[in-house]
């Protein structure tokens, strides 16, 4: 009688358990949203054809990626997932983006110049994680490292940011995403939400 009085409880904490999982999961996918930005103030946003990095390690440009979905991002040198919740659109935006680019940390020792190997693109306010915290495009410096996900081995690496171009292009509609860990991958680029 003991032990089928043990094995009911223990049913029942896991079913109880498994509900509030449900319940979670189900409460971020009923507040995400899709936001039409009216204001493009300030805006933070990438082109449509970013390419973000999804959960399975495939690429979608951003204006393909879904509400619910989910997409690497990085945390203390590893790659981890997380949820979308919002997306942010923007038609006719009216800042254009800044193009970062971006060269591997390690210096080259054989004596030829580095050609910058990356190219990030987002608005002038757009934070990306750098050695020295979030930072805004427009205010990165040779001094920034930003980190980059390396998707044929799985290890995230350190790129010095090589330049920066304000006003770079402009694009007719732009998109942002907001995760709940708060980073996400564009271009295996760790960028911040906000």
């Amino acid at each position: 009688m003991k032990f089928l009085t043990t094995s009911i409880f223990s049913l029942l904490s896991l079913t109880i358990f498994a509900q509030t999982e449900l319940t979670a999961v189900s409460s971020i996918q009923s507040q995400a949203t899709i936001r039409i930005s009216k204001s493009t103030k300030r805006c933070k946003y990438f082109s449509a054809n970013a390419p973000v990095t999804m959960a399975d390690g495939s690429i979608k440009s951003i204006a393909e990626v879904r509400v619910g979905e989910h997409v690497k991002t990085c945390k203390d040198g590893k790659t981890t997932i997380t949820q979308v919740k919002q997306i942010d659109v923007f038609n006719q935006p009216t800042s254009a983006l800044t193009a970062v680019y971006l060269r591997p940390a390690e210096e080259n020792t054989s004596g030829s110049p580095i050609v910058p190997a990356l190219l990030l693109e987002a608005t002038p306010h757009h934070y990306v994680q750098t050695n020295h915290g979030r930072k805004r495009m427009k205010r990165l410096s040779k001094k920034d490292i930003l980190y980059h996900y390396e998707p044929s081995t799985g290890i995230v690496s350190s790129w010095k940011v090589g330049a920066v171009q304000e006003n770079a292009r402009r694009v007719s509609k732009a998109y942002n995403l907001e995760t709940v860990d708060g980073t996400y991958l564009v271009d295996n680029v760790m960028v911040a939400n906000n």
